[in-house]
């Protein structure tokens, strides 16, 4: 098989010669172009929006409503990018339907809650600012006291409608991924989706759509296929248009007169990139194939610093797709299934199937010092017949035969196959193996976890015992499933084969670094002090959520957020 990781030849003879020094070494970045070397703009707009996203779109649509002129141009041939992809989910805190149902969501508790998730290592309830850093702090407040305006006003607007989340699992709302976590005061009603003109929840072709009608009401130029290659500044630094090239590779110079705002996505498809920054092997996302990074170097070119990039929107993926392209199709949000598990090289538990996606694939960077290695760069989804066929087509199990499912008559003929599958996949993987005894651990472990399944009770990692883990579980069961146990996350796996096994390894949604902003999205240089003109939000900037995933909606609600701020702020300069 042959990986293909869409990189732009380029960029990568750019990037193959840089230190890769995070706010100080340009990452191979191609200068900036000076205002006064530009011979001709070929168009002229108060506010250049780079991406159509949730963050490009919410920053189009506020800087029109405060009467600048916008252009948006977008490097695919199509309005969305990977906010058109996704589940369509939007996290708001105190939002105007919560307050219209009586849910409360305090500043202070909700402020607690993202820095104990964000930065746990610094958290200090009894500090004003909760042991962050002041910008930190401000980032993470300027998210909560902006983003339910935001929101309200696109309702307003008619720019994009809401609803809450679907429920489920006996839920009116969908809960937060830490709903039981101590600090979180108000666990229900902060996820939020597009209402479709039925009035039902949409997904996130339904916030693409309602924003390109949107943007087309306002009368907001698109255009397509435009990829931005360099920044251009004036005498005194400010960042006054794009450099962008078409579909042709023809150049073109646009001019902003008051600001550029970036919402570009992250960099997960840009090889170079993502092994220089990850905190470990990674092999892709379920992310648009344009998330390259272009922003990084353009910004860096400019000044910027960096910031975040050793993070990301962690997600497992089906190691055989991402193998042949990291951009797959779908990642393993919640592996389906009752009568599953997930094991180790030593066909062992390693842990509970059913938590949240962003933190069990982060159990794929466990490194082993005896071993020098990473003891987990790949795992092993294991499961039975009842659940291959009751749950047939809840991915990643298929509807029908896959070539990345491996099966086996028993748990020896099982763990034979995946060390015959591994030793194929060697060139990918430094030649990870299983261990010896694999097939017998193996089945000590099913015993073990039969015992759980028939109690109802996971004394290793308390599966199921969490609030989002029956929803998740429930979102990822066909209607007529059923199960008689006690736990409805566990049952029994059968006592005779078939047995199956998929392989699993880290990924994302997207990644979460770049430039680091402040409370205006505007990006700050290598001393902390904003490049005039220059805006960033969304995937393509450092996340103002540092490590963490507050909840289903972490990644589009502060790229809403702080989309409208960058757009607000852009079209207030003069």
């Amino acid at each position: 098989m042959k990986r293909n990781d869409l990189p732009d030849p380029a960029r990568r003879r750019l990037l193959a010669g840089s230190a890769g020094m995070v706010g100080v070494g340009l990452l191979g970045a191609a200068p900036v172009v000076a205002a006064h070397n530009v011979a001709h703009w070929d168009a002229e707009t108060d506010v250049l929006v780079v991406g159509t996203g949730a963050a490009g779109a919410a920053a189009a649509i506020f800087a029109r409503q405060a009467d600048a002129a916008v252009l948006m141009i977008e490097k695919a041939d199509y309005f969305g990018g990977t906010t058109a992809k996704s589940q369509g989910g939007y996290w708001i805190p105190n939002n105007h339907l919560m307050r219209a149902r009586g849910l409360t969501d305090e500043r202070a508790a909700a402020l607690r809650y993202m820095a104990r998730l964000s930065y746990p290592e610094l958290y200090n309830a009894a500090d004003t600012q909760l042991g962050l850093a002041p910008d930190d702090y401000a980032l993470i407040a300027t998210f909560y006291d902006h983003a339910a305006r935001v929101v309200q006003r696109l309702e307003t607007l008619g720019a994009l409608g809401s609803t809450f989340f679907p429920g489920g699992a006996g839920y009116e709302y969908m809960p937060d991924y830490y709903a039981a976590l101590a600090q979180n005061e108000a666990p229900l009603g902060r996820i939020l989706s597009p209402r479709r003109p039925d009035g039902a929840p949409g997904m996130g072709d339904e916030i693409a759509r309602q924003f390109e009608v949107a943007v087309k009401a306002r009368g907001i130029e698109v255009r397509f296929r435009q990829r931005a290659v360099r920044l251009v500044q004036d005498a005194n630094g400010a960042v006054v248009g794009v450099e962008v090239a078409d579909a042709d590779q023809k150049t073109h110079h646009l001019r902003a007169r008051r600001g550029v705002v970036f919402g570009t996505g992250g960099f997960i498809h840009n090889a170079d990139l993502r092994r220089r920054f990850l905190r470990g092997p990674v092999y892709g996302g379920c992310t648009v194939p344009a998330a390259q990074g272009d922003f990084i170097p353009l910004a860096q070119a400019a000044g910027a610093q960096l910031g975040n990039m050793q993070h990301a929107w962690w997600a497992e993926l089906v190691f055989e797709q991402a193998v042949v392209n990291s951009a797959v199709p779908m990642n393993v949000f919640v592996p389906p299934g009752d009568a599953m598990l997930q094991v180790d090289r030593t066909g062992r538990r390693y842990v509970n199937e059913k938590f949240v996606y962003n933190e069990r694939a982060q159990l794929h960077f466990v490194w082993d010092p005896q071993r020098a290695e990473y003891r987990n760069l790949l795992t092993f989804m294991v499961y039975d017949r009842r659940v291959a066929e009751q749950f047939a087509g809840m991915f990643p199990l298929p509807p029908g035969p896959a070539p990345y499912v491996i099966e086996g008559a028993d748990f020896q003929t099982l763990g034979a196959a995946i060390g015959a599958r591994l030793a194929q996949l060697a060139p990918h993987t430094g030649g990870f193996a299983l261990d010896d005894d694999f097939a017998g651990q193996l089945v000590h472990t099913v015993s073990r976890f039969n015992g759980f399944a028939t109690s109802g009770k996971d004394a290793d990692f308390q599966r199921g015992e969490t609030p989002v883990e029956g929803y998740f579980h429930n979102m990822y069961r066909p209607p007529d499933q059923t199960n008689p146990s006690p736990n409805p996350t566990m049952h029994p796996l059968a006592d005779q084969g078939p047995y199956y096994a998929i392989i699993l390894c880290a990924g994302v949604l997207d990644t979460k670094g770049g430039p680091r902003i402040d409370t205006h999205a505007r990006v700050l240089d290598a001393f902390g002090a904003p490049i005039p003109g220059l805006y960033g939000a969304g995937n393509c900037i450092a996340s103002p959520a540092a490590q963490a995933y507050w909840s289903a909606g972490g990644t589009i609600g502060p790229a809403l957020t702080f989309g409208a701020l960058a757009g607000e702020h852009a079209a207030a300069r003069r």
